[in-house]
């Protein structure tokens, strides 16, 4: 099932879409939402973990977060 939703953006990212084509837009926001609640879970994740175990220092915490955008973007890639 799917619902319409209208949202305004900043000129840029309408400038972005355009670009991706008017048939695509709608499967081209869904994949960046999906990708952003992903990340937002795993860094919920994290945070429980941090708060089990103690919170890492700002460079390993960093790694983590940059390892997890590459897990995130890489799964993306093998579902197209």
């Amino acid at each position: 099932m799917t619902k319409r939703i209208t949202i305004s953006v900043p000129d840029d990212v309408a400038a972005h879409l355009e670009g991706v084509g008017a048939r695509r837009v709608s499967g081209y926001v869904t994949d960046a939402i999906r990708h952003a609640a992903r990340r937002e879970e795993q860094l919920r994740q994290l945070d429980e973990v941090f708060a089990r175990t103690g919170s890492p220092q700002a460079p390993d915490r960093e790694r983590a977060e940059r390892f997890l955008d590459h897990v995130a973007a890489w799964k993306n890639t093998t579902r197209a």
